[in-house]
């Protein structure tokens, strides 16, 4: 019997994908056992997915409560052009100098040196971010939808709609 099962990415598409200027959804525990889920910038450093924060936000505290979190990091396309990775593990709250390191690195990979020395950029960036928050990836679930014969059939068909941009 065949498998309905989507083809998974291979180790080195999932480091390809984890090497990209994304972003990525990271999802914490609130007290109440809702899900707060929101949209991060990160680098992946070994075997940790590193977010910066600040220890002043909802996140933080429910990652202070509950350390461990989930984050999906995905390219997704019109069709069935979608891939991803799904990280979920136990989290370190980093902070100080080594915080503050890994933090200006995440940044760099978003923000030219020119565009962070920005007073504004500047301002915001080092007044929020002083916590580096290291989900390690302790458990990868990955997808390839575009690999799919589904995928393969509507990206050589063109029959499907454009996503907004």
């Amino acid at each position: 019997m065949a498998s309905n099962k989507p083809p998974v990415l291979s180790a080195a598409e999932i480091d390809d994908l984890l090497s990209m200027t994304l972003i990525a959804n990271l999802a914490t525990l609130d007290s109440d056992g809702g899900i707060h889920l929101l949209p991060m910038w990160f680098l992946r450093i070994g075997n940790d997915i590193c977010i910066p924060s600040s220890a002043h936000t909802h996140k933080y505290r429910n990652l202070k409560a509950k350390p461990c979190a989930s984050v999906m990091i995905d390219v997704s396309r019109a069709g069935l052009n979608l891939r991803g990775v799904l990280v979920r593990g136990r989290v370190e709250l980093v902070y100080g100098e080594e915080a503050r390191r890994i933090n200006r690195l995440i940044h760099l990979k978003y923000v030219t040196p020119e565009g962070l020395n920005n007073t504004e950029v500047a301002a915001y960036l080092s007044k929020g971010d002083d916590v580096t928050i290291k989900v390690h990836m302790d458990r990868l679930i990955s997808w390839n939808l575009a690999d799919s014969k589904a995928g393969k059939a509507l990206s050589t068909s063109g029959c499907f709609r454009p996503l907004d941009q």
